[in-house]
């Protein structure tokens, strides 16, 4: 592994490095079918790109990480937990994976690892994010990961030619903790 920080069973997460647009990121970040449910779904330049990571990575309100599968060390995903509210002690995520990744686990997989480190090494007291009703499979994956889906926020965003339902899920250290005495949460390897 390289760099390893948070390990989980078939991926783990790694600092991101600029190197990683070099790779499929620019390609992932154009691929509509990818992008299609992300705040920001318009075609990108590698200098857009760059420039946004080098934000991302100076910002001391998010933390940015590459996804990479343990069997192939491969670079397969980005993971971002932010912006931060160091105030009120809660944070926004998202994940991309790359298609060849979709319905492994990898997605549920990475949320819980950033759940655990949200809440065990940031300290943070929420963790929240808005999907698209329609995204049936982020909110699947967000269940599975142990986030609670808390309400439905009505003609939210606008995607794919109307206005959206959101779905929010989220988790707060109390509902963590409670999960984790259950057994649902077991400690992080990284």
């Amino acid at each position: 592994m390289d760099r390893p920080f948070l390990v989980g069973e078939k991926i783990y997460l790694r600092p991101f490095d600029m190197d990683d647009i070099q790779g499929d990121y620019i390609q992932w970040i154009n691929d509509h079918e990818i992008t299609r449910f992300l705040d920001s779904p318009f075609p990108r330049t590698k200098e857009d790109l760059e420039n946004y990571v080098r934000g991302i990575l100076k910002d001391p309100h998010y933390v940015f990480f590459a996804v990479i599968e343990q069997k192939t060390n491969k670079h397969v995903g980005n993971a971002k937990i932010g912006p931060i509210d160091w105030i009120h002690r809660r944070t926004n995520f998202g994940r991309m994976l790359s298609r060849e990744c979709w319905g492994k686990g990898y997605g549920s997989e990475v949320i819980k690892l950033m759940i655990q480190y949200s809440f065990e090494q940031l300290n943070l007291n929420r963790i929240i994010e808005h999907n698209v009703i329609d995204n049936l499979a982020a909110i699947k994956s967000n269940e599975k990961a142990g986030l609670d889906v808390e309400g439905t926020i009505k003609e939210y965003v606008y995607a794919h030619g109307k206005y959206c339902d959101v779905v929010i899920v989220g988790l707060t250290r109390s509902r963590y903790e409670e999960k984790k005495r259950q057994g649902f949460f077991k400690p992080s390897k990284g």
